[in-house]
Formats: structure tokens, C-alpha cells, sequence
């Protein structure tokens, strides 16, 4: 609803700049930028990047944003604007596909994207990583079960394991659904603020209990993705239903179409809220048989996995499980030439329930 308003009101502003209603249309979107996102925290125009699904790039280099339309495309951080060349190409459902330049003399750090069409405009905040190198070795920080909304302490305590993991020298964030408890639109705008104190790229994926439909979506966009790091690809993946999971769904052509564009990856790690042995076969196939997973890293479960749960039950993939960040948890991964090493959990102190 959102998105084919917003077209409607494009097509508004290029028929005409005196209709009345036209003005009322701009006067409400004009206000947008300052939210980042539409009036109830969805994505707005820029479906992607985000601060959920962000670009990670090096000066000279590129990355493709999905917009609902074409438009002048720029990065801002603080008073600086850096304008950025896009071709544009049709995509599918009436999105247009911009693959915008980096210049090559652009500053490493942290950048929104911004939008705009005639007197329309839009921004993603956290959207966009410039990397002077990407590191040969690193470390990653994995959160999980945010579950914003559980409890009154839930934003405290998941903003100090933000904290936490901002100072820990991970260089990205995967946090690993459940990000919040029964998935309506105030519990994702708590998430968004939660997530907006994270220093560091963050990508997410939904669980089950942001299950209410198409919900995930309308704050994050596609729940399948994938992305490169250096030399490292990974693979984002929807598990927060066993239906999402199941056989001959699209998910599961995305799967092969990723892990085959990463088959030359130095390691390729898979990112999902859930894993359980009755999984559909075919995507089991794809990512722990045909072409193993160098790793998969996922949630839910609330605790550590056992030493008999470190690989899944068929294959070689190992597994790493990391206890809920709504209890205070996370967990910090080194990426090296050996493969994916995780370190023990790590806690922070849970905030107290107001009185």
C-alpha cells in the first residue's frame, strides 16, 4: 500500500505543481527525511540499502540500490553531500535498479542514501559502508532474540549489548531474528532504535516471532539476501516459519542463484534465525551437501549448542548457536585462515524492570 502510494504521488508531482491535493501529497513527504523512513518507520522509497541490508563498499567502487523510482541519488554524512552516478534499468515490481558509482576520492565511513524525485524525497540512514581495505582477517559480532516489546528492560539491555559489541573491534553485526516479540509496527520502530546505536554494518533477518505477514518486509525488504565481505561471501536466509523453509518456494531458487555467485568465496557463511533437522531438503541440499556451508550461524534456541549439535545432523557444516541478547548475550567470531572460529559468549549485565 505503501509503495504503490508513493508512485501514485510521483506520477502526481510530474503531471503537476499546482493541484491542491499534489501540494498536501509533498507537504507530507517533505517531512519524511527527518524520520528516515515512512510515517509508521517502514522503508519508504529506498527499499534497499538499509540499516538492515546495508552496502558495504571501497572508494571507486559501486553498489545497486532498489528504489520506487529514478531519481538523483547522493551519500550524506553530517554536513557533507556527495553526489553519486547511477545507471538506471527497469526491475521487477515497478522498482527501478540504480548501480551507483563510489568516487574514488570519497572519505571511509559511515553514509545515508538519499533520494530524490522532483519535490519528493527520502534517506536511509546507516545504509551505506565505505572501507578504505577490506581486512584480510576480522571478526563479526553475532546478536540474536532481540525480542523488542518482551519486557519493559528489553531496550536497555539490548542497547548495552549494542554497546558492547561497538567496542568489541568486530567490524560487521549479524543479528539473527526475533528482533522483536510479536512483530507489529511500534516493536520494529524500538528495534530500528536500538539498532541505529550500532556503530558498526548490521544485517538482519526475521524470526519467528516477527511472523505477522509481510511485516518484516515492510521495515527490512527481502528476507532472502546475500553479501560479499572481502573475500568472504554470506547468505541471509528466511527460517521463521517451517513454511518459509519448505520445498519448491522461491527462497530456495535464491539460495542455489547465491550460493552458486559465492561458489568462489574463500569462505561463505549462512545467516538465518533457526535451523531444525525437518528443514526443506531441497535448500538443505543447496547449502550443506551439493556445496557445504563453510558455517551457519543462527539464534532461537535461547542457549549454547551442545558439543553434539556443533555441525548439522547430515554434512560438515559447523553450526554456532548464540544465546538470546534479550537475556544480555552475544557473541564475537573470528574470521581466519582457518575458517570461522567462535569465541565464548559474551554477557552483559541485563537492565533492571523500572519500578
Amino acid at each position: 500500500m505503501i509503495k504503490s502510494t508513493l508512485r501514485q504521488r510521483i506520477r502526481r508531482v510530474r503531471r503537476s505543481k499546482t493541484c491542491g491535493m499534489l501540494v498536501y501529497c509533498v507537504f507530507v513527504l517533505l517531512s519524511l527525511p527527518a524520520l528516515a523512513r515512512s510515517t509508521n518507520g517502514s522503508l519508504y522509497a529506498i527499499q534497499t540499502p538499509n540499516n538492515g541490508m546495508p552496502a558495504l563498499t571501497t572508494p571507486g567502487g559501486s553498489f545497486d540500490a532498489m528504489i520506487a523510482s529514478k531519481g538523483e541519488l547522493q551519500l550524506s554524512a553530517g554536513d557533507r553531500l556527495i553526489p553519486l552516478t547511477a545507471q538506471w534499468e527497469d526491475a521487477p515490481g515497478e522498482y527501478a535498479l540504480a548501480h551507483c558509482r563510489i568516487p574514488a576520492d570519497i572519505p571511509p565511513g559511515t553514509y545515508a542514501l538519499q533520494w530524490k524525485n522532483a519535490d519528493l524525497s527520502d534517506i536511509n540512514v546507516r545504509s551505506v559502508f565505505v572501507y578504505a581495505a577490506f581486512p584480510e582477517y576480522y571478526s563479526i559480532a553475532h546478536v540474536s532474540d532481540t525480542h523488542l516489546g518482551k519486557r519493559a528492560s528489553t531496550e536497555a539491555t539490548n542497547t548495552a549489548v549494542i554497546q558492547a559489541v561497538n567496542a568489541s573491534g568486530a567490524v560487521l553485526a549479524a543479528v539473527t531474528g526475533d528482533l522483536t516479540e510479536s512483530g507489529d509496527d511500534a516493536q520494529f520502530r524500538d528495534f530500528l532504535r536500538v539498532l541505529d546505536t550500532c556503530t558498526l554494518p548490521t544485517f538482519v533477518c526475521p524470526g519467528n516471532h516477527d511472523r505477522q505477514p509481510g511485516k518484516y518486509e515492510q521495515f527490512f525488504g527481502p528476507t532472502c539476501y546475500m553479501f560479499g565481505f572481502g573475500r568472504d561471501g554470506y547468505i541471509s536466509f528466511d527460517t521463521k516459519d517451517f513454511s518459509a523453509a519448505g520445498d519448491l518456494g522461491p527462497q530456495d531458487g535464491l539460495l542455489e542463484t547465491y550460493r552458486r555467485a559465492l561458489k568462489p568465496s574463500r569462505w561463505v557463511v549462512g545467516l538465518t534465525h533457526r535451523y531444525e533437522a525437518m528443514q526443506g531438503m531441497r535448500s538443505q541440499l543447496t547449502l550443506f551437501s551439493d556445496d557445504p556451508l563453510d558455517c551457519l550461524l543462527f539464534g532461537h534456541w535461547h542457549r549454547e549448542n551442545t558439543a553434539e549439535q556443533r555441525t548439522v545432523p547430515w554434512g560438515t557444516t559447523p553450526i554456532t548457536v548464540v544465546p538470546a541478547a534479550v537475556n544480555g548475550k552475544y557473541r564475537i567470531i573470528d574470521v581466519t585462515e582457518k575458517g570461522l572460529l567462535p569465541r565464548p559468549f559474551s554477557e552483559v549485565q541485563q537492565a533492571p524492570e523500572p519500578k
